[in-house]
């Protein structure tokens, strides 16, 4: 698919962290994990942010996000284990989004955004 995306939907966020574009973002502004709460997934981050800026965090339909590890074409994704807000691969229990691509590490991947799910 490329370097595309759908972005139907979008917040303005405060960031608690020093955050690079193209990353999983928690409801509490920084990067999100799989430890739920605060640390879910809200969106995709679409630029980069200091501690303190202000950004757009991607919320509905699709998103680029950056993998952190090889992942398949529809394979479920989440936050990567390192909470670097990277795309790792997920599960039918444990996922935020699916790709819509095949990705390689570092490559950019189109990620349909799901509801945080952890069961």
């Amino acid at each position: 698919m490329g370097r595309q995306y759908d972005k139907q939907h979008a917040v303005t966020m405060l960031a608690t962290a020093a955050l690079a574009a193209n990353r999983f973002i928690a409801h509490d502004g920084g990067y999100a994990t799989n430890a739920g709460g605060t640390k879910d997934t809200i969106g995709v981050s679409e630029s980069n942010a200091a501690v303190g800026d202000v950004f757009p965090v991607i919320t509905g339909f699709s998103a680029l996000v950056t993998a952190v590890e090889p992942i398949a074409q529809h394979a479920y994704v989440k936050p990567a284990a390192d909470g670097s807000g990277m795309a790792a691969t997920g599960t039918a229990t444990d996922h935020c989004g699916r790709a819509m691509e095949a990705a390689v590490a570092g490559q950019l991947v189109e990620i349909r955004i799901l509801p945080h799910r952890h069961v």
